[in-house]
C-alpha cells in the first residue's frame, strides 16, 4: 500500500516535471540569440541579434529586454531600434541587433536578459531569457619567426638642390627693393599742370589781369573771396615767370624771403605783406573786407609789380 502510493507520487511527479519540461522547451524555442562569432581580439566588435518568435495565440510582449549601461568586461557599442514583422503563418517576429565589443583578454560569460511575453486572456504572463554564451577575448597572435620587420618598407627620395633657386629669388627680391628705393627718392611732390605759354610778357599779363578785377563786385562776400585769390595768383605768377619756377605752392613767408633776397625796400616788402596776408585772411579764415580794403590790396601788388619791373631787380 505505502510502496503504491510512493509509486504514484513519484509518477505525478515525473509526469509534472516532463511536462513543465516540454512546456519550457516549446516556449525555449521562441527566444533566440544569434552571433556569428565568440572568439575575438581585444577591441574586435560582436553583432548580436536578439530574435522572439511570438506564436498565434500570443498577443504581443510585455516587456522587451532591457540592455544595463554597465555589464561586466563587455562594452555596448550601438543599439539598434527593435523591428517586427509577420510571418505567412500569422505568427509574429520581433528582434533586435545588439554591438559589443570587450577590452578584457580572457574566456567571459555575456549574460542573459528577461523578455516578458503577453499571453492570451487568463493566462499570466511569460518570462522567457535570452541564451548567456561564452566570449573568448584574446591578443593577437604574436610572431613565432623573430624577425626584425621595418615598420614601412625603405622609399629612395631623390635630393633636390634649391641653392640657385635661392640665388635667384635673392637677386629678384634684391632688384625690385632698389627699384622701390629709386622711385622713393626720386618722388617728387604733384605740381599743377603748367598754365599755357602767354605770349604777353609778365609784366603785361599781370596788368592785364589786375585790371580784370574790375569786373568783380566787391559787396558779394563771393566774389570778394574771388577777387583776393586772383589777386594773389597774379603776383604769383609775375613773380614765377619772372625766376622761371612755379611759386603756385609757396606760403606767403616763403614769398617775402624770396623778396627780401632781391633788395626791395622795407617799404616795399611791407606793404606786400599786408596785401598779402589779407588775402591769405579771405580765403583761409573767412575774413570779409570792406571794398576800400581790397583795392588798397591790389594797389599795394600793383606798386610792389610796378618797382620790381622798372628796378630791373629780376631779369627775363
Amino acid at each position: 500500500m505505502l510502496i503504491s502510493k510512493i509509486y504514484r507520487n513519484t509518477l505525478y511527479a515525473g509526469i509534472t516535471i516532463c511536462f513543465s519540461f516540454c512546456m519550457q522547451s516549446g516556449f525555449g524555442q521562441t527566444v533566440q540569440t544569434i552571433t556569428g562569432k565568440k572568439d575575438i581580439l581585444i577591441g574586435e566588435q560582436i553583432d548580436l541579434k536578439i530574435k522572439a518568435n511570438l506564436p498565434p495565440d500570443h498577443t504581443g510582449i510585455n516587456k522587451w529586454l532591457v540592455i544595463p549601461d554597465s555589464i561586466p568586461h563587455f562594452n555596448v557599442v550601438a543599439i539598434n531600434k527593435v523591428d517586427s514583422f509577420h510571418l505567412e503563418n500569422d505568427s509574429k517576429v520581433v528582434e533586435q541587433t545588439i554591438t559589443i565589443t570587450s577590452f578584457d583578454s580572457g574566456r567571459w560569460v555575456f549574460p542573459s536578459f528577461a523578455i516578458e511575453f503577453r499571453d492570451i486572456a487568463g493566462r499570466s504572463p511569460r518570462i522567457f531569457q535570452t541564451d548567456s554564451f561564452d566570449v573568448n577575448v584574446t591578443y593577437s597572435r604574436a610572431d613565432s619567426t623573430n624577425q626584425l620587420r621595418d615598420i614601412k618598407p625603405i622609399i629612395r627620395v631623390s635630393v633636390t638642390g634649391y641653392f640657385w633657386y635661392y640665388i635667384i629669388g635673392g637677386g629678384v627680391l634684391l632688384m625690385l627693393a632698389i627699384w622701390l628705393l629709386y622711385r622713393f627718392f626720386r618722388k617728387k611732390k604733384s605740381v599743377q599742370p603748367a598754365a599755357a605759354i602767354s605770349k604777353l610778357s609778365p609784366y603785361e599779363e599781370a596788368m592785364q589781369a589786375l585790371k580784370k578785377l574790375d569786373q568783380l563786385n566787391l559787396q558779394d562776400t563771393v566774389e570778394i573771396k574771388e577777387y583776393h585769390i586772383r589777386l594773389a595768383v597774379i603776383f604769383k605768377n609775375y613773380l614765377g615767370r619772372k625766376q622761371k619756377l612755379n611759386l603756385m605752392n609757396k606760403t606767403t613767408g616763403d614769398l617775402l624771403i624770396n623778396l627780401a633776397g632781391i633788395y626791395l625796400s622795407p617799404g616795399n616788402i611791407s606793404d606786400l605783406a599786408t596785401a598779402l596776408r589779407c588775402t591769405d585772411a579771405v580765403k583761409f579764415a573767412k575774413y570779409q573786407p570792406v571794398s576800400n580794403e581790397s583795392e588798397d590790396c591790389r594797389q599795394k601788388i600793383k606798386e610792389t609789380i610796378n618797382f620790381t619791373e622798372a628796378s630791373k631787380l629780376l631779369n627775363n
